[in-house]
């Protein structure tokens, strides 16, 4: 049994090319995915529940992924869920932004799948 079975993951891209392809890649891994294609409707997921783990596009028209981890983070009941930010725009000028920024993990797209599941596991591990 995958350890994902368990996990709840609210996945935000406004691509949805990318967006379908990071989410079946979690559900293969035996994840419950909710997609939400904006800020606004994963917040809207947010008011109804508490998932596993945020997985977040930078780059989307506001909010954008930097404003829905502000907007996540202002809020005492949801602050604590590890947020993991992706992006096609990828240096290490921006990993380090995000960082700093209060993401828990950045993950530079294309997503290498065996990569991106250890980032995963070990940071829902260890928080």
């Amino acid at each position: 049994m995958s350890e994902l079975m368990t996990w709840k993951i609210i996945l935000v891209d406004d691509e949805p090319d990318s967006l379908n392809l990071v989410a079946e890649m979690l559900v293969l891994n035996g994840a419950e995915v909710f997609r939400a294609p904006g800020g606004e409707q994963c917040l809207d997921l947010l008011d109804s529940m508490i998932p596993t783990v945020v997985v977040c596009d930078l780059a989307m028209p506001r909010p954008d992924g930097w404003d829905l981890l502000a907007a996540i983070r202002a809020r005492p009941d949801i602050s604590q869920i590890p947020v993991v930010a992706i992006t096609a725009y990828y240096s290490e000028k921006v990993a380090d932004e995000a960082r700093r920024a209060g993401f828990d993990a950045f993950c530079p797209k294309p997503i290498k799948a065996h990569d991106f599941l250890k980032l995963l596991k070990t940071l829902v591990a260890l928080s």
